[in-house]
């Protein structure tokens, strides 16, 4: 969970070329696949603002919600490749996607240019602070007790991984309920509609602050700073859980290296920014950003972690 070091002393001289350039010569579209209010919009609108500065030009956010991302994978992938269009992927669109989609519609290796990491997305197991239950192991209990009672809610591909793996690793039965973001399945959780959620703390975070929802364990391996009373869901006997979402920037494919290696210079001096970390755990993620070669490394790893994910959670291809 660490921040990512930078490697300025290898990107420089691609800088340098990026800013010979005559880019960027109109506004720039930034793609996002959820809706406002989930992290991913919220780390977009923070860099979009700064890179805005940076370079001179508006970021104009365009969130294209549904389909788990990949509605706005599509777009993003056939936009023109001259570096006025970039993607804020996610593990959805661009890892679990080769697992879980029939047809996604495009190729989340070969259709995009990778330029850094931004984020790591711990997730939360939460519930609201009257549900029976202040633990993992009661919740587990109470689950077991009602078998196939409880329901629980979806934004996005990852917290429907992490449920179902939640469930694959305890036996526990519960029904899930799609919806369109995050933030639409807090709602239905306040309001009782919902019994739990595996969900990252962009929508949720400040109604676990404010005591209306209750954390009982968080999905990564190691406990996370802005939650740091809240045991890991193996530290609370679920053992060989680990799951984590993240972020990162693409370009459509064949999108020029001087503007792929600009960017990632631009976005990455944003994000390993003191403002940049403290923003990042404001919303609920970890500040982490990478090289294009590490970004391309790590997604074809979680590619693979993906495969077996599907596999041991008995995830459908749709």
């Amino acid at each position: 969970m660490r921040r990512r070091t930078l490697l300025t002393g290898l990107l420089a001289p691609m800088a340098g070329r990026a800013q010979d350039e005559p880019w960027p010569t109109r506004a720039l579209r930034a793609i996002v696949p959820f809706p406002p209010g989930s992290a991913t919009d919220g780390i977009a609108r923070f860099v979009a603002e700064r890179l805005s500065s940076r370079l001179g030009q508006t970021v104009v956010i365009e969130n294209l919600a549904g389909g788990n991302g990949l509605i706005a994978a599509r777009q993003a992938a056939r936009a023109a490749p001259d570096g006025h269009t970039a993607f804020f992927a996610t593990n959805s669109t661009h890892a679990a996607s080769v697992h879980l989609a029939k047809e996604p519609g495009f190729d989340p290796v070969r259709g995009f240019l990778p330029v850094t990491l931004t984020s790591l997305a711990p997730l939360v197991l939460m519930v609201r602070t009257d549900f029976p239950a202040r633990t993992v192991e009661e919740f587990i209990a109470v689950a077991r007790a009602k078998a196939g009672a409880l329901n629980y809610g979806t934004g996005n591909i990852g917290s429907l991984a992490a449920a179902q793996l939640l469930k694959s690793l305890t036996g526990i039965a519960a029904e899930q309920i799609s919806y369109r973001g995050t933030p639409a399945a807090v709602t239905d959780l306040l309001a009782g509609r919902l019994q739990f959620l595996v969900s990252d703390l962009a929508a949720a975070g400040e109604h676990i602050r404010a005591g209306t929802l209750r954390a009982l364990g968080v999905t990564t391996a190691q406990r996370i700073p802005m939650l740091p009373e809240v045991p890991t869901l193996q530290e609370a006997g679920v053992p060989g859980y680990e799951f984590a979402s993240w972020v990162a920037v693409f370009l459509p494919a064949r999108s020029p290296a001087a503007i792929q290696a600009r960017l990632n210079r631009e976005i990455r001096a944003i994000i390993d920014s003191e403002e940049g970390e403290r923003f990042s755990l404001s919303i609920g993620l970890v500040a982490a950003t990478s090289t294009p070669d590490e970004l391309a490394a790590y997604q074809s790893r979680e590619i693979a972690l993906w495969g077996r994910i599907a596999q041991a959670a008995n995830l459908p291809k749709e």
